[in-house]
């Protein structure tokens, strides 16, 4: 029972402990927190090449960056050359959108009020007293739609704003890659003359479990993405939709969101393409819409279980509990918890003997 209550401490520390680093410690080295994370990463590339193709280690982290950092940046500049392009389009008949938003409108007022007049005495009165009180003057529309606005551009203006700051921290994080990478050994042996044995390894087998699940754990969540935006791309090309990887790229996004996912952005839509009279294309889109959604429902839990070794049903549990108690960012720190928990308990770290 005192090894039970020893881990259960062990346990409430560790979130205490992993909470502060998050909220303090974490953005001060999120550079060198990211090169950790890149070195992982590349590790079996930089193998790889230096066991196949007999690279010395240093050429080895350099090809390997080359690859991917290369890599990355071309598929960023690819898709945001598509990007411009359809912004172009889109910006030209974004008039007639307006328009069109607006006679719908008009004309959903129009049909409501008609309903309305309709009703009997009764139900009017009723409605009249539970509205009374309420501001929906146009003015007081304009005026919520100009906080909203505003609130938006603000958004946007930190955005941009912090743009240097983060080309600041892609340039320390690759430049502290590079060194990660190519003295890994010398960096290991520092750590464990530092850190005396049997503490040292072990430490250093928890980190490298933690790191590696957490890496599998992220390249699911974006084989996910990917696949959402692919699978979205794909259709709305066949059905002819305008600004197909504009929208493709937004659903793939909101695939971060929890619950919802790309329902955020699929639903409103179809409501939309509905309420203008486009049946057809609100019937197709309906239909891309859910086999999106029956694809993904059936390979989240599984990919995500099957890349960070935890049963799928203890991952459904982590990320539930994590959603309820920390909002979206605690679908990602549910199952990073259990990793953490599953990475002291392999290393001999945890005990729950009574």
């Amino acid at each position: 029972m005192k090894e039970f209550s020893k881990t259960l401490i062990f346990i409430l520390l560790g979130a205490i402990a992993a909470y502060l680093l998050g909220r303090y410690v974490a953005p001060i080295l999120a550079p060198f927190i990211l090169a950790l994370f890149l070195t992982f990463f590349m590790e079996p590339l930089v193998v790889l090449f230096q066991k196949k193709l007999r690279f010395p280690r240093i050429a080895a982290v350099a090809v390997t960056m080359l690859i991917v950092f290369g890599g990355t940046g071309l598929v960023i500049i690819a898709i945001v050359t598509r990007l411009i392009v359809e912004l172009v389009f889109l910006t030209t008949f974004l008039p007639d959108y307006i328009d069109n938003i607006k006679s719908v409108v008009l004309s959903l007022r129009s049909m409501a009020e008609s309903y309305y007049l309709a009703l009997p005495q009764e139900v009017t009165e009723f409605i009249s007293e539970k509205v009374t009180g309420a501001d929906y003057s146009l003015d007081s529309i304009l005026g919520r739609a100009e906080k909203v606005t505003s609130t938006v551009l603000n958004a946007l203006m930190n955005l941009i704003s912090s743009v240097p700051t983060f080309i600041l921290l892609i340039i320390i994080a690759g430049i502290a890659t590079y060194f990660m990478a190519k003295d890994k050994r010398i960096l290991i042996g520092f750590w464990l003359k530092l850190i005396p044995a049997p503490y040292g390894n072990k430490i250093l087998e928890v980190v490298k479990d933690i790191f590696q699940a957490v890496i599998s754990y992220i390249r699911a969540i974006l084989v996910l993405i990917t696949l959402t935006f692919l699978q979205t791309l794909i259709g709305l090309h066949l059905i002819g939709a305008p600004y197909a990887l504009i929208m493709a790229l937004i659903i793939g996004v909101a695939d971060i969101i929890p619950v919802l996912g790309p329902s955020t952005i699929y639903l409103p839509w179809i409501i939309w393409e509905f309420a203008t009279g486009d049946i057809s294309f609100a019937v197709k889109l309906t239909i891309l819409y859910g086999v999106v959604i029956i694809i993904r429902q059936v390979l989240e839990t599984k990919i995500v279980s099957s890349s960070i070794g935890l049963h799928p049903l203890a991952t459904l549990i982590s990320m539930y509990v994590g959603l309820q108690l920390m909002g979206t960012a605690g679908v990602i720190a549910g199952p990073l918890f259990i990793i953490a928990l599953k990475a002291f308990g392999s290393a001999g770290l945890l005990r729950w003997k009574s």
